[in-house]
């Protein structure tokens, strides 16, 4: 199994469709594998749901209940609701995917494919993954889907569920460049801590180039009003400490610097907040303004000249984004010949170019701004250049994302639709496509996370995403613990474990701690024995949680890696929750606004708890170790 499918909630039962071969344990015959659950933790497997033909593979999608009947789907007289499933229809021949309709009149257990399929088909083979929700402002249903290898979300909308008209696209941003964008998710959230606010959050799912590599979960906080979604800036998009040196221009008056001259009309007549009419989400610039030539569009053309400056330092600095082609540029001109020059990437995020000037430093010089470009990408961004004594580095994907999980293994999560109480619920995929196939498993592949509820929260650094374990899955903890201390020295509750076990391989740890107090890294080893532990903690020196997972005998590519996350908060007091379920580890950090999962694989014979702290000896407020009750039994499966 992989991507969850078609969560949603329907009379008493969670249903959890999922991406699976009913054949193997390698990818292939795609279809929508079933269960269902009264409680989002006791599972029942049901037959397949949706299942491959020759034509036709199921790619992932969604669920919702017709609870009025739009699409006309349930007889007349029908007490209960037809349930829709929305997916991807991927054809192995032509490799075509395009977007699907089913519909069960059953409670979910078979679907019967829309007569008038496919209802969205643009004749890509990377166009997938439609969710579907209601938007009751507007009175219409809403679709998202991705355009893959655009790193682009399309929306559409519809108010019958079978006919829909597109009616804007979001991206590429974030981690975008040379990426697959997947599997997106847009939902209006509660602001924790700013009573009455609610946001919209839109999540999407990146592969090739995630924060450690491979597969991983960004997400923008933002407005959505039916029909377009515009991104916030944020502190982590968009805000970079300004390099020192002598400031060329930085383009934050309402007007171009004194001495820069304009020509044609894509430049407009001064620098832009934002992204202007028909463009996307632009962020990465410096202050509150940047020069684009997005004015009137792709098809305006222009130049953008500066004055003649001195070349004081070794280094020409500034940001860029937009067309990657020639026909937009900036160019560096000495004496009328063109020496330097650099293109964007086919995104809206600006990005560091550093150019080597330090043999031309003493001569005076002109930067040039062009846009010759008619077509797709046809503008460029520019902003803040700057002299320096060194080159600029880069952001790096952590620090120009905001990532919804910091390990390896948490992917294509999607939340339960039609849920009582407004509650946003998802869970994903726990592993990466990285090292999916090569995984130790038998005779199974693959596996869901936990359930988390969603919130988001008011931090010093904007908004972010808070993800905590379901209730239900806290009502499974012990109501004794295996060990608990509270307000005892690290030392003490180091030797409290000296010879413990962990008591089987299904746990929750709780650990508080006074973030003044720390020198050095401490935190809990799990699953420790001969050939070492899994390490999980904080480390003072880089303010980081990390799962430190690194093995002298990694059974897969990618399992020996140390992974980090910076702290959101700066509050004092410091909280790890760690739920360990056999091969899966999922941490939940100052109560959910940082989460790492990932996949461990240590000694089956490895059962040992331990505690490691630095030389000093700080207090620890609480430490917890509570047993998970099982709710999976080897063999528990059903028909009905």
């Amino acid at each position: 199994m992989n991507d969850p499918n078609g969560l949603v909630y329907v009379d008493g039962e969670y249903h959890l469709y999922y991406q699976y071969n009913p054949f193997d344990a390698q990818w292939g015959n795609i279809s929508w594998g079933h269960a269902v659950s009264t409680d989002l933790m006791s599972w029942r497997e049901l037959p397949v749901a949706i299942s491959a033909t020759l034509n036709v593979m199921a790619f992932s999608g969604s669920v919702v209940v017709d609870h009025d009947n739009t699409a006309g789907f349930a007889p007349a007289g029908s007490e209960a609701p037809a349930m829709l499933a929305f997916f991807t229809a991927f054809d192995p021949v032509t490799k075509i995917q395009s977007q699907h309709l089913a519909y069960s009149l059953d409670r979910g257990r078979n679907y019967v494919p829309y007569a008038g399929n496919p209802i969205v088909d643009i004749g890509s083979k990377e166009f997938r993954d439609p969710n579907v929700f209601w938007h009751e402002p507007t009175k219409r249903w809403v679709m998202l889907v991705v355009a893959a290898l655009e790193q682009e979300v399309w929306f559409y909308t519809s108010v019958d569920l079978k006919n829909w008209t597109k009616v804007s696209t979001f991206g590429p941003a974030g981690s975008a460049a040379n990426n697959i964008w997947e599997v997106p998710v847009l939902m209006e959230m509660p602001v924790v801590g700013a009573p009455g606010q609610k946001r919209w959050a839109l999540i999407v799912s990146v592969n090739l180039g995630s924060i450690w590599g491979g597969s991983g979960v960004q997400y923008f906080v933002g407005d959505f009003d039916g029909a377009t979604f515009v991104a916030e800036s944020s502190e982590a998009v968009d805000a970079v400490t300004p390099p020192q040196g002598d400031l060329i221009a930085d383009f934050e008056g309402d007007r171009f610097p004194d001495g820069w001259q304009v020509t044609g009309s894509a430049f407009g007549a001064g620098p832009v907040p934002g992204p202007l009419d028909g463009q996307q989400h632009v962020g990465g610039f410096l202050g509150r303004r940047f020069a684009s030539s997005f004015h009137g569009g792709d098809a305006s053309i222009g130049t953008l000249t500066s004055p003649v400056f001195m070349i004081t330092k070794p280094f020409l600095c500034f940001q860029i984004a937009g067309g990657r082609s020639h026909a937009t540029r900036v160019e560096l001109v000495i004496g009328g010949r063109v020496l330097q020059q650099a293109s964007g990437d086919d995104t809206e995020i600006l990005k560091w170019v550093s150019w080597d000037v330090a043999g031309l430093v003493g001569l005076g010089a002109q930067l040039r701004v062009v846009d010759e470009a008619t077509g797709g990408w046809g503008h460029i961004s520019v902003d803040h250049f700057v002299m320096t004594d060194r080159p600029v580095r880069q952001a790096t994907n952590a620090e120009i994302t905001h990532w919804a999980d910091f390990g390896r293994d948490f992917y294509a999560p999607i939340t339960f639709t039609n849920m009582p109480g407004g509650r946003h619920v998802w869970l994903g995929w726990m592993s990466n496509w990285d090292y999916a196939r090569a995984l130790p498993t038998q005779t199974w592949r693959g596996q869901q996370s936990l359930p988390r509820e969603l919130s988001l929260a008011v931090t010093p650094r904007g908004l972010r995403l808070c993800q905590t374990v379901v209730d239900e899955a806290k009502a499974l903890v012990s109501a004794t613990p295996l060990q608990r201390a509270t307000d005892v020295p690290a030392s003490q509750v180091a030797a409290s474990l000296t010879d413990g076990a962990t008591g089987g391989r299904q746990l929750r740890l709780k650990l508080r701690l006074s973030r003044a107090t720390l020198q050095g890294a401490i935190g809990v080893e799990l699953f420790k024995g001969f050939a070492g532990s899994v390490k999980v903690g904080f480390d003072p020196a880089s303010d980081s949680f990390f799962v430190d997972r690194r093995t002298a005998s990694p059974e897969f590519a990618g399992q020996s890696e140390r992974h980090t996350a910076r702290r959101v908060m700066n509050t004092d007091e410091l909280s790890l929750e760690i739920w360990v379920d056999g091969s899966t580890l999922e941490v939940f950090a100052d109560y959910g606004l940082v989460v790492i999962s990932d996949l461990v694989y240590p000694d089956p014979a490895a059962s040992g708890l331990g505690f490691f702290h630095g030389s000093e000896d700080p207090m620890v407020g609480l430490f917890e170790v509570g047993t998970v009750q099982a709710t999976m039994p080897p063999l528990l499966s059903g028909t009905t």
